[in-house]
């Protein structure tokens, strides 16, 4: 067969015109089982041949594909089909390649060879099914995953709505009813009223009436029946007894206050729900725990005060309260204005801890030597609070349900008992404990922290005095202390400020500049403020 015959011939098989009658004209057509080119007429003599009637004849162009592709099967330095694959070498040999430079080389037999390439192939291709399989799943699952989640949103957007607008209709709803009552006790007042001046009118015309009576009657008495007229007539007037309208109580409608966190709670929270693969994580405690960074100080404000600075405390409107000698002074949050300046009840004695309740007023106590506690309200005013006799006051804290403890002692410098006030400072309850209270704080729960020096320890327990929970804090005790948002306690002890988390661990520690600590607090956005040095207010971020 031709196929068989030679390299060379297979090229000319390209290049020559007819193989039969070399004409150059009308060559479509080529034998592959001669591997010859034809023309149109010896195209038709070629299979009228008895040993070629039954060849396979293609176009030219197929022939042409077939040349080229038996070209390629052809070893160039042999002119023989290849028939191994040598691995070493990566490439097809022949079997005298095989003999001569590629001896002892690693090699397989080239239809063999195919097969494993088919094998590999096949392989592959069944792994990309796969996974191609696999992604339309997954591509499924998500558009399922999406629908799901635009269901939910729509199913929250309107729950939300529901929620917000029966809260509106409950809010609308009380609001009608107050004003339906602050109107009908306004007529009432009014209708008493009225009935009042009434009766009052009524009784004037009885005094008139009386009156007259007596002054006609007069001139008629005779001097033997004057004194009898007179006394009569000075018992009939005395037995009228005037009327006085009512003091009008005047009803007004004061404003309350809600909390942010309190409109969340009415309305719902996100619930973040975790299927099996991944069980639903609380941000909120990693951020208490592990969310801690470097104290950033953000800025510091020199106080324009001319007595010394004692005490401070954030008021929830932005302000600040300062505690200093013989005054309680309101500045502004930027500490450049002095809003209020308020002389305390000890014209010479130092304010030395201060507190805020939520109403923005500032609660003082005096420390040793004074058993008084005084009041500072929001527009510049001094109201007694309580009297602790014959105790000596101490540290102050205020609690979110507007309950106000004072640390007291009866000797002087230890307090080693906790008072707790009402906001109108009604005494509640005492508790005696056998320690010796360098500082303390509600925490978020409203529980007592107290740093005890005695024993050198950290130690919250509730309102009744039972125990919770007792820490050593051998090496730093705080001496001032106050509670953030997420439960943590920031302590001061000489120039270092130190967090210490919710279950009384120290976390990190921040090293002051300055000569002296006086106070800290903080605010609803965790930004701590440091008054130092009598003098000066230092603005510090410490918690993403």
């Amino acid at each position: 067969m031709a196929f068989a015959s030679s390299r060379i011939g297979a090229q000319e098989a390209i290049i020559k015109p007819c193989d039969l009658c070399e004409d150059d004209e009308d060559v479509n057509w080529f034998c592959k089982d001669c591997f010859q080119n034809l023309c149109d007429r010896c195209k038709k003599m070629h299979l009228k041949t008895a040993n070629c009637k039954h060849h396979e004849v293609v176009s030219i162009l197929e022939g042409i594909a077939i040349t080229k592709e038996a070209v390629s099967n052809l070893c160039q330095d042999h002119n023989v089909p290849f028939s191994f694959f040598c691995r070493t070498c990566d490439q097809n040999i022949c079997s005298k390649c095989l003999s001569k430079k590629h001896k002892k080389h690693d090699f397989i037999d080239i239809h063999e060879f195919q097969s494993e390439l088919h094998k590999e192939l096949d392989t592959i291709l069944n792994e990309k099914e796969t996974e191609k399989e696999q992604m339309t799943k997954n591509l499924v699952t998500w558009s399922e995953f999406e629908t799901r989640c635009e269901k939910t949103l729509r199913e929250n957007y309107t729950n939300i709505d529901k929620r917000v607008k029966a809260i509106t209709s409950a809010a609308t709803e009380e609001g009608e009813k107050l004003k339906k009552y602050l109107q009908s006790k306004e007529e009432g007042q009014m209708t008493e009223s009225k009935e009042s001046k009434e009766k009052i009118e009524a009784r004037k015309d009885a005094y008139n009436a009386e009156i007259q009576v007596i002054k006609q009657n007069i001139p008629l008495q005779t001097t033997s029946t004057l004194n009898q007229f007179v006394k009569t007539s000075v018992s009939r007037l005395q037995s009228l007894k005037p009327l006085s309208l009512p003091m009008p109580r005047s009803t007004t409608f004061t404003i309350g206050s809600i909390k942010k966190d309190q409109i969340r709670d009415m309305i719902g929270r996100d619930s973040d729900q975790r299927d099996a693969s991944g069980p639903s994580k609380d941000k909120t405690k990693k951020r208490r725990k592990n969310g801690l960074e470097k104290l950033q100080i953000m800025r510091s404000h020199k106080l324009d005060i001319e007595s010394g600075c004692y005490s401070m405390c954030l008021s929830p409107d932005g302000s600040i309260w300062i505690g200093g000698e013989g005054y309680v002074y309101k500045i502004s949050s930027d500490c450049s204005t002095v809003l209020h300046q308020i002389p305390t009840r000890w014209s010479v004695c130092p304010c030395r801890y201060i507190s805020c309740l939520q109403s923005g007023d500032a609660v003082v106590s005096y420390g040793v030597f004074s058993s008084d506690i005084d009041r500072f309200t929001s527009d510049g005013r001094r109201v007694d609070f309580a009297d602790l006799s014959p105790n000596d006051t101490s540290y102050i804290a205020v609690s979110d349900d507007h309950k106000v403890a004072i640390a007291v002692g009866k000797d002087l410098f230890i307090p080693t008992s906790v008072v707790l006030l009402s906001k109108e400072g009604k005494r509640l309850n005492k508790i005696e404990m056998d320690v010796n209270i360098a500082s303390f704080c509600f925490d978020n729960d409203g529980n007592y922290v107290i740093s005890d020096i005695k024993h050198q320890c950290l130690t919250t327990l509730d309102r009744n005095g039972t125990v919770l929970k007792k820490t050593e804090m051998k090496k730093s005790y705080p001496e001032r202390m106050s509670c953030d948002r997420y439960g943590n306690i920031l302590g001061v002890n000489g120039l270092n400020v130190f967090l210490i988390n919710d279950e009384m661990k120290v976390q990190q520690s921040f090293i002051v500049d300055c000569d002296y600590i006086n106070d800290i607090s903080i605010d609803k956005d965790n930004r701590l403020s440091i008054l130092v040095d009598n003098t000066k207010v230092i603005v510090a971020k410490y918690l993403e």
